[in-house]
């Protein structure tokens, strides 16, 4: 403070206390603990080879497995595969810091990076007595921080998949996780006639992309849906065993499928275990293997195009059940398949019946009213009857020579393509072009196949190998 006094001198006065001298984050970090010293020397050993990250970050972390800090943090770390030997000193102090917090319960946010390399050591056992515990701390504190800061969540879901099947625990955890629902669905359908109705329809809706139960024509009628849906299912099936090459269920869900697999992909993890020969199911249809160190996945891939398919059928029952049953609706489909439409048409049918028999009532007789009554009736029948001339009853209509709308000249052209022989002499004395046959062949039997019958690339007609039986049957051999 500055006084009247000489000129050019300034007067202070005033009370002075002792007051803290503040440091810098970075100059307070500079007085580190001696256990990051003694981590950091651990890497020494080791080189710079980069295969020898994951091994340096669990040596590193196994030795600070249990320490603890407090220290104010207020910086940012930012690093892609995050590890102890990319912090620098007060970042390292933060990190183990905020560690301290999270283990105390007390979820805060902080930087991404660290996040990961806590993460990290969850994966690699860093911090938990057994795997049981690894698991139930990675889940615990991926249900608690994805509120905080989403991003982790497609990242933590694929690693406590990852987690159950290399510490091999208990199947169990993973219905935890909701992610082999398809799986079991398959199953489920794959083994359609060891499963209820209920079980079937469950599975089928769950696969396609036609939610069956959002209709409100389902919502009045659940159980008579549910029981058209599953005997379509069963009539398709058979007639996919008998006469297509490829199972419905192929058609629908694809087939497994056998692929290199990386465990723990885009985390910083050193396999310790290196299993030689070692064998993870799931269930009957997806199941992990490793042998010497590498690792495999065989699993049903159900891709959105397999399930369009499922959700057409769905929808077609929906679409011709509503008009059985007189159901005002605006719902339309854009093509129905003729082996749809009669499987389909030909199970309602049979519901719709089932249900007038059980509607009926008893009827009871009394027998010692027989004798009068069928008495009064002959009385009633002689007069009633009047003879007159018996009309000649014409002969039944011949049926068309072919049910698909097929011409003479074009199943003859399929007779020669199915027996392998050439259609030159064929196309030349009717004067006509094998593509404009093709073509009207195809247009005609797609109602029946829902696909292209005969193929033609410009130069050689080619039955498509799944029908070429059909084919046989359609046109005669």
């Amino acid at each position: 403070m500055e006084q009247d006094g000489v000129p050019g001198e300034a007067v202070l006065t005033g009370v002075y206390r002792d007051e803290p001298i503040r440091r810098s984050p970075e100059r307070l970090a500079s007085c580190l603990p001696p256990q990051y010293g003694r981590m950091r020397k651990l890497a020494l050993s080791y080189g710079i080879y980069q295969q020898a990250e994951a091994l340096i970050f669990c040596k590193q972390g196994k030795f600070m497995e249990d320490f603890e800090d407090d220290f104010d943090y207020r910086g940012e770390f930012v690093r892609y595969f995050p590890t102890y030997q990319a912090m620098n000193d007060a970042q390292l102090r933060g990190y183990f810091s905020w560690r301290t917090r999270i283990r105390r319960g007390e979820i805060n946010r902080t930087s991404l990076s660290f996040v990961f390399v806590y993460l990290y050591e969850l994966l690699n056992g860093i911090g938990v007595k057994s795997p049981e515990e690894g698991f139930r701390t990675l889940k615990a504190f991926w249900l608690s921080y994805r509120e905080i800061e989403p991003k982790i969540d497609r990242y933590v879901r694929l690693w406590l998949r990852d987690y159950v099947v290399y510490y091999n625990l208990d199947r169990s955890l993973l219905d935890e996780l909701g992610d082999a629902e398809a799986d079991r669905a398959v199953l489920v359908l794959l083994n359609s006639r060891e499963h209820d109705a209920g079980e079937v329809f469950a599975a089928l809706n769950s696969l396609s992309s036609y939610n069956l139960e959002n209709s409100g024509f389902f919502r009045r009628h659940p159980e008579e849906v549910r029981r058209v849906v599953c005997r379509v299912f069963a009539e398709l099936s058979a007639y996919y065993d008998r006469n297509r090459k490829n199972s419905l269920c192929r058609k629908f869900f694809g087939e497994s499928q056998t692929g290199s697999y990386t465990m723990f992909s885009s985390a910083v993890f050193y396999d310790r275990l290196k299993r030689r020969d070692y064998v993870y199911e799931v269930n009957d249809i997806y199941k992990y293997r490793c042998r010497n160190g590498k690792w495999s996945c065989e699993r049903f891939l159900c891709y959105k195009g397999k399930l369009q398919q499922t959700g057409l059928l769905l929808k077609t029952v929906d679409f011709l059940m509503r008009r059985k049953y007189g159901f005002n609706s605006a719902l339309k489909v854009e093509k129905i398949t003729r082996l749809y439409r009669e499987i389909i048409d030909r199970e309602i049918d049979k519901l719709r019946e089932e249900e007038r028999e059980n509607a009926r009532r008893e009827v009871v007789i009394d027998v010692s009213r027989l004798e009068a009554i069928r008495e009064a009736a002959l009385e009633t029948q002689e007069k009633l009857i009047v003879e007159e001339p018996e009309e000649a009853v014409p002969p039944p209509e011949a049926p068309p020579e072919n049910s698909f709308g097929l011409n003479e000249l074009e199943c003859r052209f399929l007779r020669c393509l199915l027996n392998g022989e050439s259609c030159g002499e064929l196309l030349k004395s009717a004067g006509a072009m094998a593509s404009v046959l093709v073509d009207s062949i195809n247009e005609k039997l797609f109602d029946h196949f829902g696909d292209t019958a005969v193929a033609y690339d410009g130069e050689t007609p080619e039955p498509l190998e799944d029908y070429v039986d059909e084919l046989k049957g359609i046109v005669g051999k």
